[in-house]
């Protein structure tokens, strides 16, 4: 794989995050030590508890609403037809209720002892913590004032986890916890293919993709976008021995098998086009000043040009990939929810309030689309529209493109692998939310990372202008 930290060791006299001088000094942005890179690294991960409960904790996290044979009864044509997959109501489930109030206990247990430096990344990050506090306070207007004030208090706990890892881990060492997440996940996900099929495999649906390997997840789409997200890290992680390097490659042709298995062509689209925008990550770095911006250009007007043809030639591309044109009912569900919107455009129906089922607004779009189940807006901008308004909106493309800034400016001038994974987190945001995506559901790694890299490139850019200061 690419070592990036060596490239630029070559072309920046700076110090990226991989440099012995920057491991001996202090983190300009926290004003801590390195001492954690240090102590970690004498300690290998595997032999520390926190790696293996933070493990546990990021897989729950990625099944998103509970395991795939924790929710069996949904995995056959009759429990499918009763309820969709995605339906408020497998929070009901008392296995997997328990399964969170578990991983968020455990979660505190390992933020508490840090909750100074935690709190401090609350402070810093003002946008975040604001938009947090929109959640929480949402509750005064919110159709299920309740459930918005229990769901803003996990969101804001996922945020808290997320800061802990920045404090706790070397970005290094965080990426290789993701990977031992990922191959725990693809480990379990082959054995519940092989060995307890009636889990492992779709079979809620005769006529769409019966048989797709879905794994230890719930439904074959969720299997995907996890494992590109913990494929991702593979692509970044310095591994130093040649075991270790023979192991990476091993993980990502697994995860690619998985991938390709789940028959789905969101899932499909979503992986090329992230290992095209790692790759052109990559190049960008290696080359000059002017080559990089020519690659980021021609990049640029490729991409242009093919979303201009695939919008020109929508009917014929969904046909090709076994899609209708109107997205499995997506852009009809889009079209009724916009008026929903426009009903409350600031401040939204709460947080998590919206979807009710027959009560209030959301039997609107259930009864016309006969979509039995539905609680989802299948697109993570409308669903936070719906839910907390444009004020969120605005608050989230705050925080986002404040990251997007961050990244240009670290590439530009000292990209470290950690700075190249958070860039590749916010394209991973931005593609998913094109068709679907989730920017705010608490309880998924999916909406977790991206803290991690929207604090993560800030505190990259404070740490090279004080190297510069320096």
């Amino acid at each position: 794989m690419w070592n990036t930290e060596a490239a630029n060791a070559r072309r920046f006299p700076i110090p990226t995050s991989g440099d012995a001088l920057y491991r001996r000094s202090v983190d300009p942005w926290s004003g801590d030590g390195v001492r954690g890179e240090t102590s970690l690294s004498k300690r290998p991960l595997l032999s520390l508890m926190n790696t293996w409960v933070l493990c546990v904790i990021l897989l729950v996290l990625a099944s998103t609403y509970g395991f795939s044979f924790e929710r069996g009864s949904k995995n056959t044509s009759v429990g499918a037809a009763g309820l969709s997959v995605a339906s408020a109501d497998s929070e009901e489930s008392g296995i997997v209720k328990f399964q969170n109030y578990a991983i968020y206990l455990l979660s505190l247990s390992l933020i508490l002892p840090l909750i100074k430096p935690v709190a401090a990344e609350f402070r810093r990050n003002l946008l975040i913590t604001g938009l947090l506090l929109w959640t929480l306070i949402s509750c005064v207007w919110s159709n299920d004032a309740y459930a918005s004030l229990i769901s803003g208090i996990r969101m804001t706990l996922d945020v808290a986890l997320a800061f802990y890892l920045l404090k706790r881990f070397a970005t290094n060492d965080l990426l290789k916890v993701l990977m031992l997440v990922g191959s725990v996940a693809a480990a379990g996900s082959i054995v519940l293919i092989l060995i307890f099929p009636q889990y492992g495999l779709q079979g809620r649906d005769v006529l769409y993709a019966f048989g797709a390997w879905q794994g230890i997840f719930g439904h074959k789409n969720i299997c995907g976008r996890m494992m590109i997200l913990l494929l991702i890290p593979a692509f970044f992680v310095q591994l130093d021995s040649r075991r270790a390097r023979t192991f990476r490659v091993s993980y990502v042709i697994l995860l690619l098998v998985i991938i390709g298995m789940t028959r789905s062509a969101g899932s499909w689209i979503l992986c090329g086009a992230c290992l095209a925008f790692i790759t052109a990550l990559h190049l960008s770095v290696k080359l000059k000043r002017i080559e990089a911006l020519s690659l980021g250009m021609a990049v640029t007007g490729i991409m242009t040009a093919g979303i201009v043809a695939a919008l020109n030639n929508a009917d014929a591309l969904f046909r090709m990939i076994g899609k209708d044109p109107s997205m499995t009912g997506r852009t009809a569900l889009w079209s009724i929810l916009t008026a929903s919107i426009l009903k409350h455009p600031l401040a939204g129906y709460g947080y998590f309030a919206f979807w009710r089922g027959l009560a209030g607004e959301s039997a609107i779009p259930t009864l016309q689309l006969h979509w039995p189940g539905l609680s989802y807006a299948e697109n993570g901008v409308l669903e936070l529209w719906l839910e907390l308004g444009a004020v969120a909106i605005c608050l989230y493309a705050l925080i986002y493109f404040g990251a997007v800034k961050n990244a240009i400016y670290c590439i530009r001038r000292c990209p470290s692998n950690g700075t190249l994974w958070y860039t590749s987190i916010l394209f991973y945001v931005a593609f998913t939310n094109l068709w679907s995506g989730n920017l705010l559901t608490p309880s998924n790694l999916e909406c977790v990372l991206p803290f991690i890299a929207y604090a993560g490139l800030r505190g990259e850019a404070r740490r090279i202008r004080g190297l510069q200061v320096v």
